[in-house]
C-alpha cells in the first residue's frame, strides 16, 4: 500500500481530531493551540511486534513523539473500521497533549479515568503532580493518553476486541459477533 494513499485517507481524520483538540478550552481563555503544529507521517515500522498477545502481534497502528509535535500512523490503519480510527488518534493526541503541556492535566489516583486541567497553577499540589508526571510508569502514561482524550471529547476511550483495540463503542470490531464483550478500560499491562 503506497504510503500517499495511506496518506490521504487518514488526513481529513487526523484534521477533524487534531481541530477538536486544538479548540478545546480547559478553562477559560485557554485553548489546546499548541496541538495545531502536530503533524502526522505514514510509517510502516509501526506496528511491527510489541504486543503481549501473540495473535494481534499488529495492534499497534499509531504512536506520538515524545514532544507531541509528530504522530506516525501505520498503513494498516486505514484497514480499520471509521469508529476505531478516530478512537486511535483521539488517543494519540491525548498523548500529543500530554507532551505539549506537561504536567497540565491531573489523572485520578490509581488507575484510568478522565483527566483534569490543572494548568500553570504555581501551587503544591501542581508542583508535586509535575514531579509525579515525569516518573509516570508506562500505563499512567498510556492511562494518561485516555484520560486527555476523555476530557477533550467526552467520550471515555475503551478497548475492545480480541486485539484490544481503541474504541468509543466496540461495536465496529464486533459486527455479527454476538459474544463480543463491550469495551473496557484500557488494562494495566496493555502493549
Amino acid at each position: 500500500m503506497k504510503n500517499e494513499f495511506v496518506y490521504a485517507v487518514v488526513q481529513p481524520y487526523f484534521e477533524a481530531v487534531r481541530d477538536i483538540f486544538a479548540s478545546f478550552s480547559p478553562e477559560k481563555g485557554v485553548k489546546l493551540t499548541k496541538l495545531r503544529k502536530t503533524k502526522f507521517l505514514v510509517d510502516s515500522k509501526v506496528g511491527r511486534g510489541g504486543s503481549h498477545l501473540p495473535h494481534c502481534d499488529s495492534r499497534h497502528f499509531a504512536a506520538t513523539r515524545d514532544d507531541g509535535l509528530v504522530m506516525y500512523v501505520a498503513p494498516q490503519l486505514i484497514e480499520l473500521p471509521e469508529e476505531n480510527v478516530v478512537a486511535i488518534l483521539s488517543h494519540e493526541f491525548g498523548h500529543a497533549a500530554d507532551h505539549a503541556y506537561p504536567a497540565h492535566f491531573i489523572m485520578p489516583p490509581g488507575g484510568p479515568g478522565k483527566a483534569n486541567w490543572i494548568g500553570q497553577e504555581d501551587t503544591k499540589r501542581h508542583r508535586d503532580w509535575r514531579r509525579l508526571w515525569r516518573g509516570r510508569s508506562l500505563d499512567q502514561v498510556e492511562w494518561a493518553a485516555d484520560g486527555v482524550a476523555e476530557a477533550v471529547t467526552g467520550r471515555p476511550i475503551g478497548y475492545a476486541g480480541e486485539c484490544m483495540i481503541q474504541s468509543f463503542t466496540g461495536m465496529a470490531l464486533c459486527v455479527g459477533d454476538s459474544t463480543c464483550p463491550p469495551p473496557v478500560r484500557r488494562p494495566a499491562g496493555l502493549r
